[in-house]
């Protein structure tokens, strides 16, 4: 009885130790039970489908040394979105989904950068990446997309997918037949390219002059410009009046210097602005970067896509008139960050590149 004992805490102490692998069972990913219509989880109606997925990717650019990262005993994550985009002259929405696969983060996360702007600027907020597939298309993602957001894993490459069927109608769409890069936070999914191979990491180009300690960090007016016109496009002086102030309360968190206290900005919804100076075509979610510049030289990359294309109505907001230093002129605030190191100061100037 007792070797019995002891045999039956072995075994358990394995099973515990090894993630739940001993029994074959995925224990990173959620539940994968499937449920009949009429059970309290929508997500999980119908067996995943496998996706043929390569296990592998390149990443390249602005890098030590190019290195294939083999995604084989990675954790995998679920992403649940609605597929909606651009069909002729209109929208077609193409089915419910829950797609599971690799997160960005963790694919990008062991991967040392050797960033052209690092001898003047060194913080990696400048940095954007590339995917491409096989076909030659490609979309990008900024580093803060990547690993400033609050929700990080919300970016995947798709190893298997499932309907998210509706309980009366059981209505069954159309399930993709290749693996895809999934954008979880993209209201048109235009950036959900098929095939993934190759991920590029470049950083922000451009005149840019960095003075740590500017003698006048307060910016009166914030000009718009498309990468290689030499002038601006439009500038503005204030908020536009049309816009209705939003104010979010924030528990303020860098990633290098920690908790910055609790505080309270109040702006517009950036989007609106940038739609209101660009076009907002979905042709340009796929690869439009946004450089987003302060007096001061710091500079954060944004995408097109997750200023103007987001899902979850937690756009930046566009600010003036803080008491904070820096603040007294333009700056912004993002609400899907979860950390405050592109709530840019002393904003000057807006650059959209594709």
């Amino acid at each position: 009885m007792i070797k019995f004992r002891t045999l039956a805490v072995l075994v358990i102490a394995l099973f515990i130790a090894g993630g739940c692998k001993f029994f074959g069972a995925d224990a990173f990913s959620g539940s994968t039970l499937v449920w009949e219509s009429g059970a309290n989880n929508y997500f999980n109606r119908e067996k995943p489908t496998s996706l043929p997925f390569i296990g592998k990717i390149l990443v390249t650019g602005e890098v030590v040394k190019d290195q294939f990262i083999n995604t084989s005993g990675m954790p995998w994550h679920s992403v649940t979105i609605k597929e909606y985009s651009p069909s002729a002259d209109s929208m077609k929405f193409e089915g419910a989904f829950r797609y599971d696969g690799y997160a960005l983060c963790d694919i990008l996360s062991t991967v040392k950068v050797n960033k052209l702007s690092k001898d003047d600027f060194y913080p990696p907020t400048d940095l954007y990446v590339e995917v491409w597939n096989n076909k030659g298309e490609y979309v990008v993602f900024s580093w803060g997309e990547i690993f400033y957001s609050a929700d990080p894993y919300k970016i995947i490459m798709a190893k298997s997918v499932s309907r998210v069927i509706p309980g009366k109608t059981g209505e069954l769409w159309a399930l993709p037949k290749e693996s895809k890069i999934i954008a979880g936070n993209d209201l048109v999914t235009v950036r959900n390219i098929s095939d993934p191979i190759k991920i590029v990491i470049k950083s922000l180009k451009g005149d840019f002059k960095v003075e740590r300690e500017p003698a006048n960090f307060t910016s009166g007016k914030l000009a718009f410009a498309i990468d290689g016109d030499r002038n601006a496009i439009r500038e503005i002086t204030e908020l536009p009046s049309s816009l209705p102030e939003i104010s979010s309360r924030s528990v303020y968190y860098g990633q290098s210097m920690g908790y910055k206290g609790e505080k309270m900005f109040t702006g517009v919804d950036f989007s609106l602005v940038m739609k209101s100076v660009f076009p907002a075509d979905p042709s340009i979610f796929k690869n439009a970067i946004v450089c987003i510049e302060g007096i001061d030289g710091y500079r954060a990359a944004f995408s097109f896509s997750e200023i103007v294309n987001r899902s979850d109505s937690r756009e930046p907001l566009l600010m003036t008139n803080g008491s904070e230093k820096g603040r007294e002129g333009f700056s912004l605030f993002c609400r899907g960050d979860m950390f405050a190191d592109r709530a840019v100061k002393g904003l000057s100037k807006i650059t959209i590149m594709r």
